[in-house]
């Protein structure tokens, strides 16, 4: 690919967003340390400007992308609600022009931000430029949004329904527009060329990448003396917020069937969500548990103590195309995943090839069985394990193994 091509980030609205700090900070640290020219635009709604918490996040996030960039990003308001995104995509055609990207790679965060550039492309071209639209779809906002309310459709007051068709009508646009759609997983990839028609040429998976923590060791035996966790002891580890689909209840059932099976056993929860935590461990019954909270950037140094790292989900659409970010980080800590069936390409991975171990949520006691099974097979869970699966991280879902599969799958659209 033309290295003189600079790729582009375009977020709209989700900035502050913890995957946007994950998986498009390092990308673009990445792409920029191998030598292409990097930059960013980051729409953002003035009421971040006038709530105190909503600006110290965006201030933090605009350190984070100017950090990856190596210079400030370009953040442009714009309107609250704001479903005139044409209009919005023809501001950003200057902006891409003044900025000297007219002819870039944008890598769009979401639909909105898909169809804002792929607005822009269409206003370029009369100039003569021809910017390429990648939509990187790291979910699927509908079935998300149905999730987040916890009812079915045909349960939906009127507003709610106005919103789903919104977001349905705004993937659909967002995927045939765009010259690009970057998908999680294999389930996804088949979710937008069957759903939404888009030819298979122009649909490329590039699952979420984590970076391999450095002295995860020694980060592991501090962790564990300040946690006071022995060596002896089995630590599980659940890490992230704790919504009701992320079944914090169903977590500590588990932990509390493998202690009663080897009561050396401990759960780790780090979470900013300490009441529904401790909620569920006491609904659990489960003593010896720990509840911490941690700063994304520090997250790593607790979850490094862990044998374990639970990643259990209910079967859903949501699920099945998902490629959630914790599975990496897990790894990256050389930690061994404990996942449900039905994630994604993730689940699979686990099951065939060796990464972790896959449970099902019916019956708790087998499903501790399964896990007490596995961590007394040689090298599940020993320095030699650990490193193993680290170097995975390192070899196949570092930000720079996927800076180059990128420019790999985008090369023939160019």
């Amino acid at each position: 690919m033309n290295a003189r091509r600079p790729v582009a980030s375009v977020t709209y609205a989700e900035i502050t967003a913890p995957v946007v700090e994950s998986q498009t900070f390092p990308l673009l640290a990445a792409l920029r340390a191998a030598g292409h020219g990097v930059d960013a635009i980051a729409f953002a709604s003035p009421r971040r400007l006038f709530q105190p918490a909503e600006w110290a996040a965006h201030r933090r996030a605009v350190a984070g992308l100017r950090a990856a960039i190596g210079k400030a990003p370009l953040v442009v308001s714009h309107r609250p609600r704001e479903l005139q995104l044409g209009r919005t995509g023809k501001r950003l055609a200057r902006v891409l022009g003044a900025r000297g990207l007219a002819d870039a790679i944008l890598i769009c965060r979401q639909p909105r931000a898909a169809l804002v550039a792929a607005a822009a492309r269409e206003a370029l071209r009369g100039a003569g430029h021809a910017p390429l639209v990648v939509h990187d779809m790291r979910g699927i906002r509908p079935e998300e949004y149905l999730v987040s309310l916890g009812r079915e459709e045909n349960e939906l007051d009127d507003e709610e329904e106005r919103m789903l068709v919104i977001y349905r009508d705004q993937e659909r646009q967002a995927c045939r527009r765009s010259d690009a759609v970057l998908c999680v997983s294999r389930e996804m990839a088949r979710r937008v060329t069957t759903l939404h028609e888009v030819p298979a040429e122009r649909v490329l998976r590039l699952p979420n990448h984590a970076r391999p923590v450095v002295h995860a060791e020694e980060l592991r035996a501090r962790s564990r003396r300040r946690l006071r966790v022995t060596d002896e002891d089995l630590l599980l580890a659940y890490s992230g917020t704790l919504a009701a689909w992320q079944l914090p209840d169903t977590t500590a059932l588990l932990a509390a069937a493998v202690r009663r099976q080897r009561p050396g056993t401990r759960l780790l929860m780090i979470t900013p969500d300490v009441a529904t935590a401790r909620r569920a461990i006491h609904k659990a019954a489960l003593e010896g548990a720990i509840v911490k909270t941690s700063s994304p950037d520090r997250t790593h140094e607790l979850v490094a103590a862990a044998d374990y790292g639970l990643l259990l989900r209910e079967p859903s659409d949501v699920n099945r195309v998902a490629c959630p970010v914790k599975f990496g980080e897990y790894l990256a800590c050389g930690v061994r995943p404990v996942l449900t069936g039905g994630i994604g390409d993730q689940s699979d991975a686990c099951a065939h090839g060796g990464l972790g171990i896959v449970i099902g949520l019916a019956d708790a006691g087998d499903a501790a069985r399964r896990i007490l099974i596995d961590a007394d097979r040689p090298g599940a869970l020993g320095p030699e394990g650990r490193t193993k699966r680290r170097a995975w991280v390192a070899q196949t879902i570092s930000p720079e193994c996927a800076a180059e599969r990128l420019l790999g799958l985008l090369a023939p659209l160019l």
